[in-house]
């Protein structure tokens, strides 16, 4: 027997099996609130996009068709840009004698929403959206890291995939260099494969700074240990989001000496559909 109200994630859904490029959402989940049972589709976009708009009614139908059951599209998005509809978007396919079929979709600006507030009313699970809202500094940032890291209701996996997308989203809205201010190096990633990297990096820095004698030489190596971090938290945003990294990609990823490129295609990976948007502006 069914509880009364659930949310159970479905995971991400592909609707161009039949398609040379593959598109996946972001999130599914189904929602049960006692006899009423829905799909939600949450898609986490960088900016507005006028193509989102076809993109959100292809995965809708896709849903629709794979779940027999009522779906209701949410696009959250991390930055302003592109002028989005304002609360409810309509998608409309037009008909021989009219419209064929209006698909609405609800738009969540969030540097619209008000972070403290939103964060009391959706817990800490939700910190890395509360990193992109109104009033989200490095002091409230570091109020969040603190939650997350003491909230016992957090499993230990879970605990880590939020701090490392909060580290993550802080990096896109803030800018890399404070949101190392904000994580302390032993508290960024849980993960011992991230810490070690992040002392290869401070080590590299400090024997390149002292090999050449001067602080231009430490500066040099503080700067390439900045671009390693920035090409290992690339490759997670990708392995996380399932996306395929060819050797093709991975050589380019591993060639590229501009550190604000690197960051620049940190920030486009969060959001993209595809392994070609991150590059796409190259």
């Amino acid at each position: 027997m069914r509880r009364r109200s659930s949310l159970e994630p479905l995971g991400p859904l592909d609707p161009s099996v039949d398609r040379t490029r593959q598109l996946t959402t972001d999130n599914m989940l189904r929602a049960i609130a006692g006899a009423t049972e829905v799909i939600v589709h949450i898609e986490v976009e960088r900016d507005w996009r006028p193509a989102l708009a076809d993109r959100l009614f292809d995965y809708a139908s896709a849903a629709v068709t794979a779940t027999r059951q009522p779906v209701w599209s949410v696009v959250v998005l991390l930055r302003p840009g592109g002028r989005p509809p304002e609360g409810t978007g309509v998608y409309q396919v037009p008909g021989a004698d009219g419209d064929a079929f209006v698909f609405r979709y609800q738009v969540v600006p969030l540097w619209q929403l008000d972070a403290r507030q939103m964060q009391a009313q959706l817990g800490t699970a939700a910190a890395p959206f509360c990193a992109a809202m109104q009033g989200a500094d490095e002091a409230f940032i570091r109020e969040l890291v603190d939650k997350v890291q003491t909230d016992p209701t957090l499993a230990p996996h879970d605990r880590r995939t939020t701090i490392q997308l909060l580290y993550i989203v802080s990096a896109v809205i803030l800018g890399s260099e404070t949101a190392r201010r904000i994580f302390h190096v032993e508290s960024i990633i849980q993960d011992p494969n991230v810490q070690e990297l992040i002392r290869e990096w401070e080590d590299k820095g400090r024997t390149e700074g002292h090999a050449k004698g001067h602080a231009e030489g430490h500066t040099e190596g503080r700067t390439e240990g900045r671009a390693d971090e920035a090409r290992s938290l690339l490759l997670k945003v990708f392995a996380a989001r399932s996306l395929p990294v060819t050797s093709d990609v991975r050589a380019r990823i591993d060639c590229e000496p501009d550190l604000a490129r690197l960051e620049a295609w940190l920030e486009a990976a969060v959001t993209a559909v595809a392994i070609s948007d991150v590059f796409r502006d190259s």
